[in-house]
């Protein structure tokens, strides 16, 4: 015997019952109710008809009602004159409407749910060779299905200009030119006004300029200034060896002694004291090599619907990615396949997201050995993708091997050689290499101008 979807006919006959109670309410049922609420399609039909009366400024009674559903002849297949004398008695006033509604929506989402499940069966059934794309894909069904109970109200202009005004006065009181997500870099933030949601943001250099001691330098500050969470896609390290890295940067611990273990009693001291900074936030870490970027999206789908929310993806790095599935035309296609994925992951997420990327040998070539964006591996799509792009490069770096990681300062600069929403140009940090961390390029003339 074949099962009855979920449903509660009294509840949209209360629904459709409150419309003929007073015609003020039709509107804000209008707003909160839609067709694919109604399991009946006698019930279906009946409001799809108060919804016309209503758009063409008709009064709703039993005569309109007669006569809309008359001139679409539906009214002999929901039941005639007589369905709806019930639906009208159905209901005496609107104080449960609320209740009503509510009962509606869940019962629609069972229904989705049931049958979002069916075509994943169904799917999972069919011959595939691409499983990941099938994991994908049901994983993006259900979590629509978890999303349509979310709704959000309409704003009134009146509302938006509250809040509009309400941040425009935190920010001039606390003359701070940062809307979106602070990185903890000074100039990097009065730049770019914080990284926003939906921005993809490409940092690049040449291996062990220190790409991913700049990104954990912005994931630790974000994930403890912000106590959402923050995702980390390491393709090179493991989580262990990540961890020692922020532990070293944020604490102040060499990070040689974290290798070996010879750890002195101020070391240890610094050193709980940040772990202890690190186990209050909510960063995670996956540092499976083999992941693909169909992976890193249903994994930060997975932590988008947790309590704290998602605040930065980053991914280390962009050309150790591949899509899996099917074996793509070229490695250049697939690039362009991975990149133009981070950024919809980005938009669809609403967060910003950080690949690191690899530069080619070409700026050793210069003079100057400044970076271009010409000097992207695989680059046509990641510079046409990317939000902002930007270089990290140190000083020392093309030094001769005797003179590196003498200086406890390295100057660095970070180049932003695109920024779609602003200008381009290049600010200095500082890099400490026992540390393998960045810091603020703090002199008195520039202290007042933050």
């Amino acid at each position: 015997m074949a099962r009855k979807m979920p449903q509660n006919l009294d509840a949209e006959m209360s629904v459709l019952g409150v419309c003929f109670l007073d015609d003020r309410v039709i509107g804000r049922i209008l707003e909160e109710v839609s067709e694919d609420m109604f399991y009946s399609d006698a019930n279906r039909k009946i409001f799809l008809a108060i919804k016309s009366l209503h758009d063409g400024g008709i009064p709703l009674d039993m005569t309109t009602i007669k006569d809309e559903l008359d001139k679409t002849k539906s009214l002999a297949s929901i039941g005639g004159i007589e369905y709806l004398a019930k639906i009208v008695e159905s209901v005496s006033n609107a104080a449960n409407l609320d209740y009503y509604i509510g009962i509606l929506k869940e019962k629609m989402i069972v229904r989705n749910l049931i049958t979002t499940a069916t075509d994943i069966v169904t799917d999972a059934y069919e011959d595939t060779d691409d499983v990941t794309g099938l994991l994908d894909t049901a994983e993006k069904n259900i979590l629509d299905v978890i999303r349509s109970r979310q709704t959000t109200e309409f704003a009134s202009i009146s509302d938006v200009l509250q809040r509009a005004q309400a941040q425009l006065e935190y920010l001039s009181q606390n003359h701070s030119v940062i809307s979106g997500l602070e990185t903890g870099f000074y100039d990097l933030d009065k730049a770019t006004s914080g990284l926003h949601e939906g921005e993809m943001i490409v940092i690049a250099a040449r291996p062990g300029m220190g790409k991913t001691a700049f990104a954990l330098n912005i994931a630790t500050h974000a994930a403890m200034t912000t106590k959402k969470a923050v995702a980390i896609f390491n393709l090179e390290m493991s989580a262990e060896q990540l961890v020692n890295r922020m532990i070293s940067a944020l604490g102040g611990v060499e990070n040689k002694k974290l290798t070996n273990g010879q750890l002195g009693q101020n070391d240890w001291k610094k050193y709980n004291e940040a772990v202890s900074q690190l186990a209050d936030t909510n960063i995670y870490i996956e540092d499976n090599s083999g992941i693909t970027v169909n992976d890193i999206r249903a994994k930060c789908r997975r932590l988008a619907t947790k309590k704290e929310g998602l605040g930065l993806i980053i991914i280390d790095y962009l050309q150790l990615l591949t899509m899996g599935g099917r074996r793509p035309e070229s490695r250049q296609q697939e690039v362009s396949d991975i990149s133009r994925s981070i950024k919809m992951m980005a938009m669809e997420l609403k967060v910003p997201v950080i690949a690191l990327a690899q530069l080619s040998r070409n700026a050793e070539k210069r003079e100057n050995n400044e970076p271009m964006l010409a000097d992207l591996r695989e680059s046509g799509s990641i510079e046409q993708d990317a939000d902002i792009v930007m270089f990290i490069n140190r000083k020392d770096y093309y030094k001769a091997k005797t003179e590196l990681g003498k200086s406890e300062n390295v100057e660095t600069d970070i180049i932003i050689a695109k920024h779609r929403k602003g200008g381009t140009g290049k600010f200095t940090v500082l890099f400490e290499p026992s540390m393998m961390n960045f810091k603020n390029y703090m002199v008195l003339e520039k202290e007042g101008d933050y």
